[in-house]
């Protein structure tokens, strides 16, 4: 597919085309200016909604993914302008970028879709073109349920006029872009997810308030154990509790069932963490009586932006709520990264707006309201 830029002043028209991006082997090869330009529209992107570029995924990790396809088949394209010399394409050259994701395991009739257009190249065409790819590749595999999520600086106020979504919690500003360009397309917004975030360091008496008033409620039959990566043995029981996560967090009315998740494949994920330059730090809750894991929490460490960590999935099974295991997982893991990573300035973390229990937490450690994310559905 091509299409025209808009001429603005004096500067002409530039054409551009469409362009399924292949996987290359490492950030160095020559073929891998698609991915340098597509991490460079993607800071544009998170820069221009937040104000910065924590979410932006640098090159590194593009590449990585697109190498790790066990669990998810994964498709990339890059909106690319043409060049007025007739020359090969550079990083410079990308201008908007599309990405399709397509679970092979589970959930084998939806899809994931991410487009973003670089701030200066928007009302071109450029992102109907990509979306228009992306759900035509999506239905050509037999998707018939895409998914998608649109991130703003904000939610909107009491009183503002506002995008409610089907849940009926939270609410995005009426003039969120992103939401307001799904809805065009035939999307409904799902849920309402608060982006929430955490200064560092906090406060090391009131944590370890926090973490003793937990451990006092828990009692001796619930014991914490921390570490850099998962070992082997332990990796089973986590795969449990993502396979929990799938299902025991609210969702509203995605059409998403369970995520079966066993110790391959939570080494496949380690695997794939690492090689993007990610890491985990976790803090697991063992059932002393049975050695059963039923509670967890992890912080996804970044090599290449090591300011920041995200807040990944904390979760406790249901048969052991009630214990205040989720306020210690979370304190025990940020004692442990203050130890470990002093350097680290802030946390971010995204929690669905009616999962009232997981945001009071976050709240009394010290997180805030930093921005709200539309989960957004299309079904065929």
């Amino acid at each position: 597919m091509t299409g025209m830029t808009s001429p603005t002043g004096g500067t002409p028209a530039q054409t551009w085309h469409l362009l399924e991006v292949a996987a290359v082997p490492s950030v160095d090869h020559p073929d891998a200016w698609a991915y340098h330009g597509i991490a460079a529209v993607d800071r544009a992107v998170e820069t221009a909604t937040l104000g910065y570029d924590d979410l932006a995924r640098p090159a590194q990790q593009i590449v990585s993914g697109m190498l790790h396809q066990e669990y998810a088949r994964k498709r990339r394209f890059a909106a690319v302008l043409d060049r007025a010399d007739g020359g090969a394409p550079t990083a410079d050259d990308v201008v908007g970028f599309g990405f399709l994701a397509m679970t092979l395991k589970d959930n084998t009739h939806t899809a994931d879709l991410y487009v973003g257009v670089h701030p200066d190249h928007r009302r071109q065409g450029i992102g109907t073109a990509l979306a228009t790819r992306l759900e035509e590749a999506a239905a050509d595999a037999g998707r018939t349920t895409f998914f998608g999520w649109s991130l703003s600086a904000r939610e909107a106020a009491e009183g503002e006029e506002a995008l409610v979504p089907a849940t009926g919690v939270g609410r995005l500003p009426a003039d969120a872009a992103g939401a307001r360009f799904a809805l065009g397309r035939g999307y409904t917004i799902e849920q309402v997810e608060r982006m929430s975030r955490l200064d560092l360091p906090v406060d090391p008496d009131k944590l370890a308030t926090f973490e003793a008033e937990a451990r006092a409620k828990a009692g001796d039959d619930y014991r914490t154990h921390t570490w850099e990566g998962i070992p082997d043995e332990w990796r089973a029981g986590y795969a449990q509790l993502m396979t929990r996560m799938s299902t025991d967090v609210p969702q509203g009315e995605l059409d998403f069932g369970e995520e079966a998740w066993d110790a391959e494949r939570v080494s496949v994920y380690l695997e794939e963490r690492a090689a993007s330059g990610q890491r985990l730090l976790t803090t697991l809750v063992e059932h002393v009586p049975s050695g059963e894991v039923v509670a967890g929490t992890s912080f996804l460490l970044q090599d290449a932006k090591p300011a920041f960590v995200f807040q990944e999935e904390t979760i406790a099974l249901k048969t052991h709520r009630g214990h205040r295991l989720g306020m210690l997982v979370k304190a025990v893991n940020l004692r442990e990264l203050a130890a470990r990573y002093p350097q680290t300035e802030r946390v971010h973390t995204f929690n669905a707006e009616e999962n009232a229990h997981m945001l009071s937490i976050n709240v009394s450690l010290g997180f805030r309201p930093s921005g709200a994310e539309a989960a957004l559905q299309k079904r065929l």
